[in-house]
């Protein structure tokens, strides 16, 4: 009687991880009950079959978590609650190292960003922090990733 007793506590401890694993996202009141539950199981198996019950107790424990994890890891709510690491449609960023010391012409007024002629292309520009009026010659300083700093081309 006892071996049904303690066998249905480990399966209560054990469905509560399956709710856990399968049914709520993050670790919650179910999955901290599963291992209360469990633990209790394994405490009821050792003080009726002494310490052998208890390691053979936890050694299907184990191999019952095996199976319920490899489930878990299969099932379709699992891809419901992980990220997505695909990269479909994205490319590198551009590289406007080339333009640094090149001089343009501000398209609009530059308060701190705005459009810019450089080398012939179209871009968007950023000041250190001045105002720069529209159709003012301007070189490019420093480039910042994707970011175009440009100032006040003063040799002109």
């Amino acid at each position: 009687m006892t071996l049904l007793i303690v066998s249905l506590i480990i399966i209560t401890g054990l469905v509560f991880l399956a709710i856990e694993f399968f049914l709520v996202p993050g670790f919650s009141v179910p999955g901290i009950a599963g291992i209360v539950v469990i633990g209790y199981g394994v405490f009821m198996a050792n003080n009726e079959y002494g310490a052998l019950g208890a390691l053979v107790t936890i050694a299907v424990i184990l191999v019952a978590a095996a199976v319920l994890i490899a489930g878990a890891l299969r099932s379709r709510t699992i891809r419901k609650v992980s990220l997505d690491y695909s990269q479909k449609g994205t490319r590198a960023g551009d590289d406007y190292s080339s333009l640094i010391g090149k001089t343009g012409t501000s398209l609009t007024d530059l308060r701190p960003a705005g459009t810019a002629i450089i080398d012939g292309k179209r871009c968007d520009v950023v000041t250190d922090s001045e105002y720069i009026n529209a159709k003012s010659d301007i070189i490019v300083q420093e480039i910042e990733g994707t970011r175009i700093i440009v100032t006040l081309n003063q040799g002109r």
